[in-house]
């Protein structure tokens, strides 16, 4: 029972349910009434399902974090010694029970409703996986932060793969191809976030830290960022005529001109990325119901 406890504990500071369960809820509801859109139907619709849609995401997130910080075990040790596997107070062994309970738990709810569901979370559970094995066995995905997300980055679209499927099921209709380009869209802005927030100016960084600028500069990591959000952009605006999809665009503008002309510390311009992200999510739920 103590280790039970203390794995929760570990859990809620490193997952914290309230915000994730927020995050996930407001992208799956917002990916989920696009892809009504996209059929010509009225957006979204709620339903019971799509909870357990928005909660499936949430608990393979969990799962996904929980293979974050096995696989960050050493490098905790020395950067951030005080995060709970690395500080001991939960050990590989808890964190193995919560994964296979977490497993059996996402899997045996959704085989109950759909094959299809349960094979796609499997695969991206397989995948977080077989990132933990790269990154200790693979000299080059450890150099190359580029290379880490360009495999990661299948994570991301299972997410996609996964509500696609389920909006299909659920509303009885066959598989849109477009929903294949709303996912693409959905790529560019999670990477838009990722790629800005990790690209900083020279000498401005913290030692140890790993950021798609040392591979290819500043400039060009900066400039990667922007196009990411440009083509998530312009992915709905040509699906969907909805201009409002330009506000997270000048966002990113704003952005990307901030950090040329004052050359402000990456924790500024990721905030800010951040914040472009979830105005692309509102941006789509408001087009979910117009």
């Amino acid at each position: 029972m103590d280790r039970a406890r203390a794995t929760l504990r570990f859990s809620v500071q490193r997952y914290p349910p309230l915000f994730y369960l927020l995050v996930v809820s407001l992208w799956c509801v917002s990916l989920d009434g696009m892809f009504g859109v996209l059929d010509g139907g009225r957006g979204l619709a709620f339903s019971l399902d799509l909870l357990h849609v928005a909660l499936s995401i949430f608990g393979v997130g969990y799962f996904m974090r929980i293979v974050d910080e096995l696989r960050d075990y050493e490098y905790d040790l020395v950067h951030n010694p005080n995060r709970g596997l690395a500080k001991g107070d939960v050990s590989f062994g808890d964190l193995y029970v919560a994964l296979g309970l977490n497993a059996a738990v996402l899997l045996g709810t959704n085989l109950a409703v759909s094959w299809v569901r349960a094979a796609i979370l499997l695969g991206i559970m397989v995948h977080a996986l077989v990132l933990w094995a790269l990154e200790k066995h693979w000299v080059a995905y450890q150099r190359s932060m580029f290379l880490m997300i360009g495999i990661a980055i299948q994570l991301h679209v299972g997410h996609g793969l996964y509500v696609w499927v389920a909006h299909a099921e659920r509303t009885g209709t066959p598989l849109n191809p477009q929903g294949l380009l709303a996912i693409l869209a959905m790529v560019f802005l999670y990477l838009h976030w990722e790629v800005m927030r990790k690209t900083a100016w020279l000498g401005t960084t913290k030692p140890g830290e790993k950021l798609y600028s040392d591979e290819v500069g500043s400039t060009a990591s900066a400039v990667i960022a922007f196009a990411m959000m440009a083509g998530a952009s312009g992915l709905y605006l040509w699906l969907t005529p909805g201009w409002l999809f330009l506000l997270p665009l000048g966002m990113a503008v704003i952005n990307l001109m901030l950090f040329f002309k004052s050359r402000r510390p990456r924790a500024q311009s990721g905030r800010l990325a951040a914040r472009s992200y979830f105005v692309f999510l509102f941006v789509m739920l408001v087009r979910s119901f117009t």
